[in-house]
């Protein structure tokens, strides 16, 4: 099997660094009040050249994922008149598209532009792009001015910016290490806030004092005020991320079981026991399907087909009786003990579907305009208070594919499944370039973990709208962005036989 491997240049880097310094020292020197912030600026220019040219440049792009469950905007924000303001987590989004740049920039060899998912992807942005520009960058009679934009850059554009910079950073295979370790880290706080979270809707008020940022604790926290308050939603505004993190992580810990030794493998194993009920604590109907489909496309692809289909009847017959005791629970509208039975959410995402194809018959071509779901759906001739009288709360058809549809027309619609379709033939490329008995940590259960992603994702985005997710958005586009990577480096007209041999060691 081909090698895959990374070459250090040394001179490039400290010539730089030399540069930055000069840079610093003469700034210093014209400008004495400004001294102290040239030398931060030259540390910090410094550590992210050399970041990008001699460490792993996609930890960055880890670091940003995770920025949104640590310190988001709550924690602190600077606003900026007639821009947009500035969070923690923007900022980590700055810093890793400048290291992931720089990486990309100084290279050697050319990355393959002329991919069909990239072009796919490039294609669904500018369709958007100008969806928004024809019918406004905000929207002016929505409770929501500001969707088009903030959906258009913080859920799509820097996603897939994000995608296609880790993709080219891909080069060696510690780097999946290192991402599952990273979600490994900090699923141990995502699992420490959605217990104290469970254990206060249980009664237990005083969990809550042991959660840390106290902007969790806020019922506002968030966009819809309040969403989700009542259920463990972790550090997010909503429960759908903590939920997505969750599965994503349960699957990664599993990979992770079979090749990290010692005390790392007793606490991924004790997390991975740790994560499915923090999964049943999000109260999330989506959540419960996304992570059977996760468990069937595991047991079924990660190990030899027979022994994953003994496994698969195993486990479904152990759901079985798991549902039959606690039919009780399942039964009620309570979602804190399990409950399913709510009809108001289910009601309200039927007439979104159908006032969704209304739209969509007004502007089969164009849409409504990306963003304007709202206000296009209150132009309707039906009653647009029948929702509110229901309870529910929704605004926008919660599934991605309807919100495309009514937003930007057939052209919208048909590019967002484009996307999707060569996503996962990417990802079945690259199962198939690796042999069946390939250990390590490229290999074939490395696809199998994206899998699960792509399904933890995709039904999520069946049942809610998935463009006001951030973080889920960032997680499984950065992870995409991984696996694509991979698969274009195995392609034996962009493998480069002059890499470093001595990195074979480093596959096992």
């Amino acid at each position: 099997m081909p090698v895959l491997g990374r070459e250090h240049r040394d001179a490039p880097v400290w010539g730089a660094v030399a540069a930055l310094t000069a840079l610093s020292l003469l700034v210093g020197y014209l400008f004495p009040a400004a001294a102290p912030w040239a030398l931060v600026g030259l540390a910090g220019a410094a550590v992210m050249l050399l970041w990008a040219l001699r460490w792993d440049p996609a930890v960055v792009a880890w670091l940003w994922v995770l920025s949104y469950g640590l310190l988001d905007r709550p924690f602190w924000v600077w606003e900026i008149r007639g821009f947009f303001n500035m969070t923690i987590p923007r900022f980590a989004f700055l810093a890793a598209v400048a290291v992931l740049s720089v990486h990309l920039l100084m290279r050697r060899g050319t990355v393959r532009f002329g991919r069909a998912l990239l072009w796919a992807m490039a294609a669904l942005l500018i369709c958007c792009a100008l969806s928004a520009t024809a019918a406004g960058w905000r929207a002016e009679g929505s409770a929501l001015p500001t969707a088009p934009y903030f959906r258009f850059l913080e859920s799509m554009l820097f996603p897939f910016l994000m995608f296609f910079l880790v993709y080219c950073a891909a080069d060696r295979p510690q780097q999946i290490r290192t991402a599952l370790v990273m979600f490994s880290v900090y699923g141990w706080y995502a699992l420490y806030i959605g217990y104290l979270q469970y254990a206060a809707i249980m009664g237990y008020e005083g969990a809550r004092r042991l959660i840390f940022p106290g902007y969790i604790n806020q019922p506002s926290w968030g966009p819809n005020y309040g969403i989700h308050f009542d259920r463990a939603r972790g550090a997010y505004a909503m429960a759908n991320p903590q939920a997505t993190l969750l599965i994503v992580l349960f699957f990664a810990d599993l990979y992770l079981v079979r090749r990290l030794r010692g005390p790392y493998r007793v606490a991924a194993a004790i997390q991975a026991m740790l994560i499915p009920p923090a999964i049943f604590f999000t109260g999330l109907r989506s959540a419960y399907v996304a992570f059977l489909l996760g468990g069937m496309v595991w047991l079924w692809c990660a190990g030899r087909v027979r022994l994953g289909r003994v496994k698969l009847a195993i486990s479904g017959l152990a759901l079985l009786l798991v549902v039959a005791a606690f039919w009780g629970n399942l039964a009620t509208q309570k979602r804190s003990i399990g409950g399913m039975a709510q009809k108001a959410p289910i009601v309200g995402r039927w007439i979104l579907a159908q006032r969704s194809w209304e739209i969509f018959t007004h502007q089969p071509l164009t849409g409504a305009g990306f963003g304007h779901y709202i206000e296009a759906e209150h132009r309707l001739v039906s009653d647009p208070s029948l929702l509110a009288r229901l309870g529910t709360g929704l605004a926008t058809p919660h599934n991605l594919l309807l919100v495309m549809m009514a937003e930007t027309g057939v052209a919208g619609l048909a590019l967002t499944v484009l996307v999707f379709v060569l996503l996962y033939r990417q990802s079945l490329q690259l199962y198939r370039r690796l042999p069946a008995d390939q250990e390590g940590w490229l290999s074939r259960g490395f696809v199998v973990v994206f899998w699960t992603a792509m399904a933890a994702y995709l039904v999520d985005a069946m049942l809610v709208d998935p463009l006001w997710d951030v973080p889920s958005n960032g997680l499984f586009w950065s992870l995409a962005g991984l696996m694509a990577g991979f698969n274009r480096l195995l392609e034996p007209s962009v493998l480069q036989p002059s890499l470093p041999a001595a990195t074979a060691a480093q596959q096992a």
